[in-house]
């Protein structure tokens, strides 16, 4: 059963998510680090819930994110600490202009 603020941010949501774990690299820009690696855990053509960050990350920064050999811009839209050094992040795409889970996930193909 859903609580009130389980349901409040499901009405928040504008496409459904699929479970699906992906593996991306988000680049650093300003570092000779090779980036982070991290990896999803809920996809959408919009967007991702990310896990496995070490590092904190502010809510309304823009992140490259890479996934093999595309990289797209995306707004981080929240931020939690899950467990001391376990963050997770909501990201959004900032364009629409191909599919970079190389699946078709609009609203009929894509489960909850």
């Amino acid at each position: 059963m859903l609580s009130k603020m389980d349901s409040r941010r499901l009405e928040k949501r504008s496409g459904k998510r699929t479970s699906m774990v992906v593996g991306l690299k988000i680049p650093r820009p300003q570092s000779h680090d090779p980036g982070l690696v991290v990896h999803t855990l809920d996809i959408s053509s919009s967007g991702a819930k990310v896990g496995a960050l070490r590092e904190w990350i502010q809510p309304g920064s823009v992140l490259i994110v890479q996934r093999a050999h595309t990289r797209i811009r995306c707004l981080v839209v929240w931020s939690r600490e899950i467990a001391p050094r376990e963050i997770q992040i909501g990201i959004k795409f900032l364009s629409q202009d191909f599919r970079v889970w190389g699946l078709d996930l609009d609203d009929d193909c894509a489960g909850v």
